[in-house]
C-alpha cells in the first residue's frame, strides 16, 4: 500500500500556486514580447530603409547601427556626402536617399555581421571633423525623449 499523505489539501493548494505563477509568468512574457515588438515597429518607421530590406529584428538593429554611424559621419563631414552637400535644394539627395547611397557605397547591412565586414570587431573609419557642427534638424526619438542639441 503507497503511503498516505498527511494533508492532500496542501498538495492541491501547492499545484493550484504553481498553476497560478505559470500563468502570470506567461502573462508577463506576452507583454514583454509585445513590448518588445511594438519597440522595433516604432524602430522600423524612424529608420531609412530600402524596399529590398528583410526588416526582421536582427536586420533593423544591423540598419539603425548604420544609420547612427552615417549620421555621426555626416556631422563630422558638415553633411556632404562624396564632397555634396546633403541639403542643397540643387545639388543634395536628403537625408534618407544620402542613407541608402552611403550604405550602398559602404557594402553595410549586406554581410551576416559587422565582424565579416570590419575584422576584429573595428568599426568603419568615420570622417574628418568638420569644424562646424552639421544643420541637422533636432531630432526627436519619439518614445526615449531625448532631443538632439545643436552641436551634439
Amino acid at each position: 500500500m503507497a503511503p498516505k499523505r498527511k494533508n492532500p489539501r496542501k498538495a492541491v493548494k501547492n499545484e493550484e500556486d504553481s498553476l497560478m505563477q505559470r500563468v502570470c509568468a506567461n502573462k508577463r512574457e506576452r507583454q514583454r514580447t509585445k513590448e518588445l515588438n511594438d519597440a522595433f515597429s516604432i524602430l522600423r518607421k524612424i529608420i531609412p530603409s530600402m524596399p529590398s530590406d528583410k526588416m526582421s529584428k536582427i536586420h533593423t538593429l544591423r540598419i539603425a547601427s548604420d544609420y547612427i554611424r552615417f549620421l555621426d559621419q555626416m556631422k563630422r563631414d558638415d553633411c556632404k556626402l562624396f564632397g555634396v552637400d546633403i541639403f542643397d535644394e540643387k545639388g543634395g539627395y536628403g537625408l534618407q536617399t544620402s542613407f541608402n547611397i552611403w550604405r550602398g557605397s559602404n557594402g553595410l547591412t549586406q554581410s551576416s555581421s559587422i565582424g565579416e565586414k570590419f575584422p576584429s570587431g573595428l568599426m568603419p573609419p568615420m570622417g574628418i571633423p568638420a569644424s562646424m557642427p552639421c544643420p541637422i534638424p533636432h531630432m526627436n526619438y519619439y518614445m526615449t525623449g531625448y532631443m538632439m542639441k545643436p552641436g551634439e
